[in-house]
């Protein structure tokens, strides 16, 4: 398939032929807002609700997505990674849960014995999902989490069994490390192994009849750490040992963003070749933290330049109610030039926290009542949204929320007089 220029790229890559600029400019394919004027973008993490037990067979996977149908709902992001296992048949990883049998949590293995049913009954829950998302006119995008991986503690090794998958436990030397070596849990882009093991996935993915693929980078960094590859670059680059230097050190941004840009063209290219076999183009987004992303790796000039995103979330990797300045993002899209849409955002819950195993005996044995969590309102959603609509966001990314109610709403929202702080 190839890919349309921009009315901005065009004259640019004209130029480049004569040598003038050195990089041509792609459009992006930014999703049309849908009933209203501003894009709404909802994800669904692929595995809280088999834990709670709303979601038991694909008819109630196909039920979820119809309550969008009347909404403002015009990309459902469906996550199918948890740690580095999947929610859907694969070559590449394992089912959550594979070989498990002691469980932290009621809920997890509810939600385990589920999807190894449906496995077993043939029913593919990406599949599934993105057929329903054509049949009620919404895109479905297929949400990678970019590093989620657990850490096992003493007191208890549950989430590292049930979602970290064999590959992490048999590639120990590709972990991120700290600065004497220490085994960081997660799984490090520098190495070329690493990537091509989350490219399959991406890969497999693709395969199915979805629409784009949806990179959550607040899910869950580091990405890189001291490991030699990225020790030997920095030493090539600033002829110094990095490792006296803390982890936060800004001239590891551009050394980090090379391992990094090289993995977003290279899913940007297995969408394409799948859009090919599909005969339309897939498109790509990314969910990055206004305040760590360059730090992290993640090089958002060169991503928008390039057009390789479609849409550009921006948020905080923290509980929700935060407020930032969109307005340099916005900028940053509209000088690429690309057509990138970006949105605010909005992580739904403002307190509490995931149920641990210890708490989830207590509350079995009625010691315990469960935690208590609060979220934004209605009202509260709709306040925000004029304020970032003012400040020139394309449309709001949800994150842990489910009301269609809100779904309803933030659409049509008009913009705030002025701008958003």
């Amino acid at each position: 398939m190839t890919r349309r220029l921009s009315a901005v790229a065009r004259p640019l890559f004209v130029a480049a032929l004569l040598g003038v600029v050195s990089l041509p400019l792609f459009a992006a394919e930014a999703p049309s807002p849908r009933r209203g004027t501003k894009l709404v973008v909802v994800n669904d993490d692929g595995f809280s609700a088999f834990y709670t037990g709303r979601y038991q067979n694909a008819a109630d996977l196909r039920r979820q997505v119809a309550t969008y149908a009347d909404t403002s709902v015009a990309v459902f992001e469906w996550c199918v990674t948890s740690g580095s296992r999947v929610n859907f048949p694969s070559r590449t990883s394992e089912l959550i849960g594979a070989g498990l049998t002691a469980f932290g949590r009621r809920g997890d293995q509810l939600a385990v014995e589920t999807l190894h049913r449906l496995a077993a009954e043939g029913t593919d829950t990406l599949d599934v999902v993105a057929q329903a998302c054509r049949a009620n006119g919404i895109l479905c995008y297929a949400s990678l989490r970019m590093n989620g991986d657990y850490a096992a503690s003493a007191a208890d090794d549950s989430l590292s069994r049930q979602f970290n998958s064999d590959f992490w436990r048999a590639h120990p030397e590709f972990r991120v490390r700290g600065p004497k070596g220490e085994d960081r849990t997660k799984l490090s882009y520098a190495y070329p192994e690493v990537r091509a093991f989350k490219l399959a996935v991406l890969r497999e993915a693709a395969a199915r009849p979805i629409d784009g693929i949806a990179l959550d980078f607040l899910r869950h960094p580091p990405f890189f750490g001291f490991e030699e590859p990225m020790v030997r670059a920095f030493q090539a680059k600033h002829g110094i040992d990095p490792r006296p230097l803390p982890p936060t050190d800004a001239r590891w941004g551009p050394i980090r963003a090379e391992a990094m840009t090289t993995f977003l063209r290279e899913a940007r290219a297995i969408l394409d070749a799948a859009g090919a076999k599909h005969g339309r183009r897939l498109g790509l987004s990314a969910r990055i933290d206004h305040r760590e992303y360059a730090l992290l790796g993640c090089d958002l000039a060169t991503w928008l330049r390039e057009g390789l995103l479609d849409y550009l979330v921006v948020a905080q990797r923290t509980l929700g109610g935060y407020e930032f300045d969109l307005a340099p993002f916005v900028k940053l899209a509209r000088d690429a030039g690309t057509g990138c849409a970006v949105l605010f955002g909005e992580e739904g819950i403002t307190s509490g926290h995931d149920r641990t195993a210890a708490e989830d005996k207590l509350i079995a044995a009625g010691k315990m009542a469960p935690p208590e969590r609060a979220s934004l309102s209605l009202e509260q959603y709709r306040r925000r949204a004029a304020r970032w609509y003012a400040a020139g966001a394309d449309g709001i990314h949800l994150f842990n929320e489910s009301d269609p109610a809100v779904m309803r709403t933030l659409g049509t929202v008009p913009p705030a007089p002025g701008r958003a702080p």
